[in-house]
């Protein structure tokens, strides 16, 4: 009987933990051209396009506190640098999962051509209506980029991606999961693009007029062209190399397992 008190006071205790919900709100005045960093170990983060000059961030924390003992936060302005970093505590003590509800999200609204260093150790990142360059990191979770113009690096251990704007720049990694990609019509190839998973599919619409030296390639799968390249040498299901409209900086696509499809937007 003790040992069932003792079970029912524990569940008490982790559902009342894991009922409440704390938030952490500030709010940064920069300049024209600001730029923000976001470090966390254990947290989803979304950024979106905010007011002009101005930086909002807000934290909301499922069933911890936001103290020395729970969520801790740091944050820093140096200039037009915002630096956030959050560090949500370990809950493995516990010996079970508490909650599925429990979780830490960190929410930030930047002014549209804020520079963008964004890193999860274990949470999803979505980043919608930025005109800047973005750097997002993530050990487990999907990253989701949305009318977005500008340079994108992204990488995820574990995750799917899903891509869509105006780009110069582009460098998309994930070790598990599909991506989803959409190029825009006056996007520019700056330099060579690298579109890898190692295991998944991987989709890529782009313009009809878009300049590339293609090279895609599937450990395990099929490659589909809808929309015209001249190809170089013999045509392989599983690689091919060629040119779309004359050619230009190499457009690198590879997955491990899985099929690729280019079409036209």
């Amino acid at each position: 009987m003790r040992k069932i008190i003792l079970t029912l006071l524990l569940l008490i205790s982790v559902f009342g933990l894991s009922a409440f919900a704390e938030e952490w709100n500030k709010t940064y005045q920069v300049g024209d051209k600001p730029s923000l960093r976001v470090d966390t170990n254990d947290a989803s983060i979304e950024v979106t396009r905010g007011v002009s000059r101005t930086i909002s961030a807000r934290i909301i924390a499922d069933g911890y506190s936001i103290n020395s003992a729970g969520v801790r936060v740091t944050e820093h302005q140096d200039g037009d640098k915002v630096d956030l970093q959050v560090h949500v505590p370990s809950s493995s003590h516990w010996g079970i999962h508490i909650s599925s509800h429990q979780g830490v999200h960190v929410e930030v609204q930047v002014p549209t051509e804020t520079a963008l260093d964004l890193h999860s150790g274990d949470g999803h990142i979505k980043v919608d209506g930025i005109a800047s360059q973005a750097r997002l990191d993530t050990g487990d979770g999907h990253i989701e980029v949305r009318n977005f113009a500008g340079a994108l690096n992204a990488h995820t251990s574990d995750g799917h991606m899903t891509i869509d704007g105006v780009l110069t720049d582009v460098n998309l990694r994930t070790g598990d999961g599909h991506i989803d990609l959409t190029v825009r019509p006056g996007s520019k190839m700056n330099s060579g693009w690298l579109i890898h998973t190692s295991d998944g599919r991987v989709e890529a619409r782009l313009p009809e007029n878009f300049a590339a030296e293609l090279y895609a390639h599937t450990g395990d799968g099929h490659i589909q062209l809808d929309m015209p390249v001249t190809v170089n040498g013999t045509i392989e299901r599983s690689r091919i190399r060629g040119k779309m409209n004359g050619g230009g900086p190499l457009l690198e696509i590879t997955t491990g397992d899985g099929s690729i499809r280019i079409m036209k937007f």
